[in-house]
């Protein structure tokens, strides 16, 4: 199954291959996709510059009035998912976080939020590791990889808040907002079968099992 250079302006665009017969064409992130449903921290900074813990909530109010960028990190990742959802109109859609989106949609919609961030870093992983593409859109539709590809496209999502969830995951990941689940694993399996990988396990997340 399923790691990715964390920058993707300096990635080509990949063309996704497609099996006989014509799939539709999304415009808006540039995507040959089927129509096939299948089965299937906010950035760091110097410590040095962080204010002190306020218990006030009067100097804690006027601090974000004198501040009006700062931003408070969610106590959990639900609320981070729930705010990259509300603030969906703000972020970027190119082509790769997209891919990265549809993946985590296609394998792990059914898992907790903690299990879709886990497939999401294991896609960027890999594209780290130069071995299995050279962006996320190659790493995701290449051959024998991701069982939900077919012929070398992406199934188009058909569940809307699963998907808003998945590209809130995404962008989570690439942008680094979340402490990582599974640090550098580049691949994972089902937790009900055994390939017998001569690989270092690193965690098991929900239904998933990861490692490097």
């Amino acid at each position: 199954m399923v790691k990715v250079k964390r920058a993707f302006a300096a990635a080509g665009l990949a063309v996704l291959v497609l099996a006989a017969g014509e799939a539709p064409f999304d415009a808006e992130v540039g995507l040959w996709l089927s129509g096939e449903a299948t089965e299937a921290s906010i950035p760091e900074t110097d410590p040095a510059d962080a204010p002190a813990f306020v218990e006030d909530p009067e100097i804690l109010e006027a601090a974000m009035v004198d501040e009006p960028d700062v931003r408070v990190r969610p106590d959990s990742l639900a609320a981070l998912v729930a705010e990259m959802r509300r603030d969906a109109g703000a972020a970027r859609r190119d082509r790769d976080m997209e891919c990265l989106a549809r993946a985590v949609y296609w394998e792990a919609k059914g898992e907790r939020l903690e299990g879709q961030l886990a497939v999401a870093e294991v896609i960027l992983n890999r594209v780290d590791d130069g071995r299995f593409g050279r962006d996320v859109c190659a790493v995701v539709t290449a051959p024998r990889q991701f069982s939900f590809v077919r012929g070398g496209a992406i199934p188009t999502p058909n569940d809307a808040a699963a998907l808003a969830t998945a590209r809130a995951i995404a962008r989570i990941a690439v942008e680094r907002h979340w402490t990582p689940v599974v640090g550098e694993a580049t691949h994972f399996h089902a937790a009900r079968v055994n390939p017998g990988w001569r690989l270092t396990r690193v965690a098991q997340v929900g239904n998933h099992v990861f490692y490097r």
